[in-house]
């Protein structure tokens, strides 16, 4: 497991760091809200802590353009701001938790272990007769094997996490191809004709939305 952090208080980014490396996770800490924003591009962690009050920027306009892109990667805030005001407008923005300094370690630690269990837990997702094992990296439709390349099963998975709702074609460039901006349209569509074609015993199917990108 990966965690990035973003603190740039040194003593406290001290902590942060032992405690994660201590529950055995890894991590990478950032002090501005820039290359923060560039490394999740090219790698994503399994979770996100983000300080609010920093230098140059607000912790929350960070979690606002995470959640553009990434809408299931749990992300704790940790703040020195502890009101209930504060905390409300966190979580309205798309904070899974908030943790206020200073904390404890004990608490960091079951705070980081409990977003992590719910995250694991959305890593085998079922719709009808299809299940999808982010884990195995296997699709089964009624119970036989489906055989998907990497693109097809984290577009399948995207789509699946984000049921009923409308997946853009910003959001498969950028959580399927790391990418912030467009490849050629005619890849993508390549892309979801032959996951079509494979999933075709599924009971439900992939609609084109016209001008924003595909739902199920």
């Amino acid at each position: 497991m990966l965690i990035y952090f973003l603190e740039d208080d040194g003593s406290i980014a001290y902590i942060i760091e032992k405690t994660i490396s201590n529950a055995g996770y890894l991590s990478k800490r950032f002090e501005k809200a820039e290359s923060l924003l560039e490394a999740i591009r090219i790698e994503t962690p399994d979770l996100l802590l983000l300080d609010i009050l920093l230098p140059e920027s607000s912790g929350l306009e960070v979690l606002l353009k995470v959640r553009t892109f990434y809408k299931d990667l749990p992300i704790i805030m940790v703040s020195a701001l502890g009101t209930e005001m504060d905390k409300v407008k966190a979580l309205d923005a798309g904070a899974d938790d908030y943790i206020t300094k200073p904390f404890g370690i004990l608490e960091l630690t079951s705070r980081i272990n409990a977003q992590l269990r719910k995250s694991n837990a959305k890593r085998v997702l079922i719709k009808g007769n299809l299940e999808l094992n982010k884990e195995s990296y296997k699709c089964l439709i009624d119970h036989h094997e489906i055989s998907l390349t990497t693109k097809e099963f984290e577009i399948l998975y995207l789509l699946l996490k984000n049921d009923g709702k409308v997946v853009t074609k910003e959001m498969l460039f950028n959580e399927v191809w790391q990418m912030d901006v467009s490849i050629e349209t005619r890849t993508l569509d390549m892309h979801i004709k032959s996951l079509r074609n494979k999933i075709k015993d599924a009971n439900f199917e992939i609609i084109t939305i016209r001008g924003m990108g595909y739902s199920l």
